[in-house]
């Protein structure tokens, strides 16, 4: 199945890029396996407020773009932060959807704002 794929969404537009950089080669970011498919990305920002603790959050979409194909990536701006997100998230149940599978928190393979936002540049997001 073909993937539409939602904006991703970059919050610290003044990053330098020695700092994307010596990010990149950090964990700090994140892949949530098991995310609800009727959730919506309105509703990951109430559970996942933009809190200055992450610069990047990509919710997958269907073809049609109406549900999530079950996982979603955030980039955070510190080692610790990326570390506490998945303390806090890892096999947790999203509020609102008792019946979904819990949540597995993993480090993505793609690294850092900078290469997260390459390897979504020139694919079909919403």
């Amino acid at each position: 199945e073909r993937l539409a794929q939602t904006r991703p969404v970059s919050l610290d537009g003044s990053q330098t890029e020695g700092a994307a950089a010596a990010r990149a080669q950090a964990t700090t970011t994140m892949m949530v396996h098991n995310v609800p498919p009727d959730i919506t990305l309105a509703r990951l920002l109430q559970d996942w407020p933009l809190d200055g603790k992450y610069d990047f959050l990509y919710l997958p979409m269907t073809s049609g773009g109406k549900r999530a194909v079950g996982y979603a990536f955030l980039n955070f701006v510190t080692e610790a932060h990326a570390a506490a997100f998945r303390s806090e998230w890892n096999g947790r149940r999203m509020d609102g959807f008792p019946t979904g599978r819990k949540l597995k928190v993993a480090s993505a393979e793609v690294q850092g704002l900078a290469a997260n936002m390459a390897h979504l540049q020139g694919r079909a997001c919403a």
